[in-house]
């Protein structure tokens, strides 16, 4: 039996390795957030109290004691009652509809929170894989700042270089160290917003960790996701259950026309004698049931107004994402010389042996500088739009 137990335990803990430091991020964003558990328990209340509405209605006991004006022996009166009331079996099974549409909203509602918080939890994700690759990138700028700092204060102990000089080379290393201490501050606060999306708990994995950008696939076309989107899409869902919901809460209310009843048994006490019986009550809508209908029936339809409206804000939303990862990819290969380049390490030998002054380094440092920096916003931008493409599947 150990054997077993160690086994279970031994596959588990290499399932959870196995996971990629996104998967482990959301899993645990998935498990602790705290709006996705207020949204579940939000649901769960609703539904319970709809089941609550379509059951028997509660049992009423009445008791009454009259007594005569004038004191006649055996002239009071008392007597009680038990009545049940009860609605028309049909209005039952529209009920019973309406629970259903209301069960399938919240389950739609509860997919639509989780998407919208996995979605924020990823993009915060994608911020800090590009801070840290920042953070790297500048980190080595101000490793070679300083070493040209020593470089020039070397050379003019020698006479091989003056103070300007000197000074140049120290500004442009507290400019970098400067960028530096501002990088790792945010990456701090993304950090902590994403651990403010965990519910407050400790990341499962370390910031330091987070290098690469998750693996999304870049649609094979604008109509592929657009198509997706409209069968998938959480927002248009629950817009679609909520007029489900809408038009069954529409078709409870003209039921409504039917009369209530009640059905009960009553005895009594009248001069010496017991009386026993049924009672039957009924209860006419005259006035109510008119307005809730009317009311339900402009409720759907303005559902569904605001339906069509939101798939064409869809429509609209999807293709500019994908408008612009597809921009953002192109752009992104016009770098690809530059990955494969090692300007930064031959401008400073060319410094360092005297092939080029100093204000020329300067010059071409901060052109590649930017180009670097360009190159990481691109990079950033561009799966940034593909999270929010890939939205659907999270």
């Amino acid at each position: 039996m150990k054997r077993y137990i160690i086994l279970i335990a031994s596959l588990a803990a290499m399932s959870t390795m196995a996971q990629s430091p996104i998967e482990s991020i959301l899993q645990s964003v998935a498990d602790n957030n705290n709006s996705i558990k207020a949204t579940q328990q939000d649901v769960s209340a609703a539904q319970t109290e709809l089941s609550a509405e379509n059951c028997l209605e509660n049992t009423s006991f009445e008791f009454e004691y009259l007594w005569a004006e004038k004191q006649v022996p055996g002239g009071n009166k008392y007597g009680f009652s038990i009545m049940q009331g009860f609605d028309f079996p049909t209005v039952y099974g529209q009920r019973r509809k309406l629970i259903n549409a209301q069960n399938a909203l919240g389950s739609s509602q509860i997919n639509y929170v989780r998407q919208s918080v996995l979605l924020d939890a990823r993009n915060l994700y994608i911020k800090i894989v590009y801070l840290n690759k920042q953070i790297e990138l500048v980190a080595e700028r101000e490793e070679i700042a300083r070493s040209l700092v020593d470089m020039y204060k070397t050379r003019m102990e020698s006479g091989d270089a003056n103070q300007l000089e000197v000074n140049k080379v120290e500004i442009n290393r507290l400019s970098q160290s400067s960028q530096l201490k501002m990088l790792i501050n945010e990456r701090n606060a993304a950090i902590a917003d994403l651990v403010a999306c965990n519910g407050g708990h400790a990341l499962p994995v370390a910031a330091k960790e987070m290098e690469q950008y998750p693996i999304m696939a870049m649609p094979a076309s604008l109509d592929e996701v657009t198509a997706q989107w409209q069968e998938t899409d959480a927002n248009i869902n629950m817009m679609r259950k909520q007029q489900q919901v809408a038009e069954s809460f529409s078709a409870v209310s003209k039921e409504g026309w039917i009369p209530k009843f009640e059905l009960g048994y009553k005895q009594a006490y009248e001069v010496g004698d017991m009386f026993y019986g049924l009672a039957v009550g009924v209860s006419l809508p005259l006035f109510k049931t008119s307005n809730e209908v009317k009311t339900a029936q402009a409720r759907a339809l303005s559902l569904s107004l605001q339906s069509d409206v939101a798939n064409a804000e869809l429509t609209a939303e999807v293709s500019q994402l994908y408008n612009e990862a597809v921009t953002l990819s192109a752009a992104l290969e016009d770098y690809t010389l530059l990955a494969e380049q090692n300007n930064r390490e031959l401008l400073f030998r060319a410094l360092e042996a005297g092939q080029i002054s100093l204000i020329e380094y300067m010059s071409d440092i901060a052109q590649l500088n930017e180009a670097e920096e360009n190159q990481l916003m691109l990079e950033y931008q561009y799966y940034l739009a593909l999270s929010n493409l890939d939205r659907n599947n999270l």
